[in-house]
């Protein structure tokens, strides 16, 4: 009964193990990123990698053709990745004086603020695994109604001739309504993607991704550094007011606005 509720293909790494395999790859990220002097060459962080695959008894194929999944499935994903944020949390805290990042508290009540709490940087490499910046922001009290978010980075590293490119999908979430921005990142330079919503209704969660579609690695880094993801009650100045941008105008039909009912 239990496999025929799944909504995964049988083919694809189960919800529950995928989790764990994703903890456990965040791990080895983070070994690999913080002690770069002893994992310079791709054989070297392979190995890190290869050892989660056989703890979860699963071989990089399947891992990397699960991800493509739940890739094409990316509300599936955020939620398994939330659930994985929030195990990550748990263990930090077990740990005793050293406090996890909060999601986010209550900040309903003020004009605008910087409702970010990962890194402020991050960079596409054609060695991992799963080449996307994700980000599952629920607050403790939903976020005032109408209010907007301006999901802003700067990135380079982007050659005129790249084939893929990274595309930025924001999503606000009300009661019964989804709001959906997503943009595409064209050249270097800075970018911000508003994410206005209805008037009527609070906020209860914001997430999204900004993600390479790059099924043949062929680029070298891509930077994006200065993440912010600004929230601001309606009708605030900072809004209405005209925004400058280091790049060219982007045409409407660039933007694609979706008003999608759950």
């Amino acid at each position: 009964m239990a496999a025929s509720c799944s909504r995964v293909p049988e083919h694809i790494i189960s919800e529950k193990k995928m989790r764990a395999t994703l903890y456990d790859m965040q791990i080895a990220e983070a070994i690999v990123e913080t002690d770069y002097e002893s994992y310079r060459t791709s054989d070297e962080r392979q190995v890190v990698y290869d050892a989660v695959f056989a703890k979860h008894h699963i071989t990089q194929a399947e891992y990397d053709s699960s991800l493509v999944w739940y890739g094409e499935n990316m509300d599936l994903y955020m939620r398994i990745y939330r659930l994985v944020l929030k195990d990550i949390n748990e263990n930090i805290a077990s740990l005793g004086d050293i406090k996890p990042n909060p999601l986010s508290g209550d900040v309903s009540a003020k004009d605008s603020i910087d409702v970010w709490v990962y890194n402020r940087s991050f960079t596409f490499r054609p060695e991992r695994v799963f080449n996307a910046l994700t980000f599952d922001i629920k607050p403790q009290k939903p976020y005032s109604s109408g209010s907007s978010y301006v999901f802003g980075l700067s990135v380079w590293g982007i050659f005129p001739n790249l084939k893929h490119k990274p595309r930025i999908r924001i999503n606000a979430v009300h009661a019964d309504t989804v709001i959906s921005v997503n943009r595409d990142i064209t050249g270097d330079g800075y970018y911000e993607t508003v994410v206005r919503t209805i008037a009527t209704k609070q906020v209860e969660r914001v997430y999204g991704h900004v993600i390479m579609n790059d099924a043949n690695a062929s680029y070298h880094r891509i930077y994006m550094d200065d993440i912010r993801l600004m929230k601001y009650n309606y009708g605030s100045k900072a809004l209405t007011a005209p925004q400058t941008d280091s790049l060219p105008s982007q045409p409407e039909t660039d933007l694609l606005l979706e008003i999608q009912a759950k």
